[in-house]
């Protein structure tokens, strides 16, 4: 027993014999998308701005934060002005970031920034507003730094292996000293 297709299909196949017709006919297919928006569209993404210049400009979407810093890191982006233009004419503010930490450093405000994000270890990427990028970036070679002494593997010891710890290899300069006596001890000559 043969059912009728859905009216989803009936239509899809609908379309497909029209563009089969226009395409034997010769006629330009045109594409069924909407034109871009004569000027740039202003929303509100997470605790910033995002602004939309449309297809024809590359990046095609900016994010302004409340610090009036755009992603593309253009000092004096067209972006920021748009956010302002937006704002003046009534638009919605964006919310304050409230879950945001202080800084580790010294204490001041921070604010969100997704470019920092950790891409491995899933933290949140922020800066400072006395030390910005620096108190970040200060605090995360910090953190770092405290993992390596707590963890002293390289390579962990399993049964049947002891291990390998990071104090235990040798640096290139360690190679060439030992290297080097050697070569004092033998009356061996490289160069020779």
């Amino acid at each position: 027993m043969k059912t009728t297709p859905a009216l989803s299909e009936s239509r899809a196949e609908e379309r497909r014999q029209n563009l089969r017709a226009a395409f034997r006919k010769g006629l330009p297919i045109v594409p069924n998308r909407c034109p871009d928006p004569p000027g740039p569209i202003v929303s509100i993404q997470g605790y910033q701005y995002l602004v939309d210049f449309g297809e024809i400009e590359n990046p095609r979407f900016h994010r302004v934060s409340k610090a009036k810093t755009c992603s593309c890191g253009a000092p004096y982006c067209e972006a920021i002005e748009a956010v302002r233009h937006y704002l003046n004419a009534g638009g919605a503010r964006a919310p304050d970031p409230e879950g945001m930490p202080p800084c580790p450093i010294c204490g001041g405000k921070t604010y969100r920034d997704r470019d920092w994000d950790g891409k491995y270890t899933k933290t949140l990427g922020w800066r400072c507003q006395q030390g910005g990028l620096k108190h970040f970036l200060q605090a995360k070679a910090e953190r770092i730094q405290k993992n390596l002494a707590e963890n002293p593997w390289l390579f962990p010891p399993v049964p049947g292996y002891p291990g390998v710890r990071r104090d235990e290899i040798m640096t290139w300069e360690e190679c060439e000293e030992k290297k080097r006596r050697v070569f004092e001890e033998t009356g061996y000559d490289p160069t020779a």
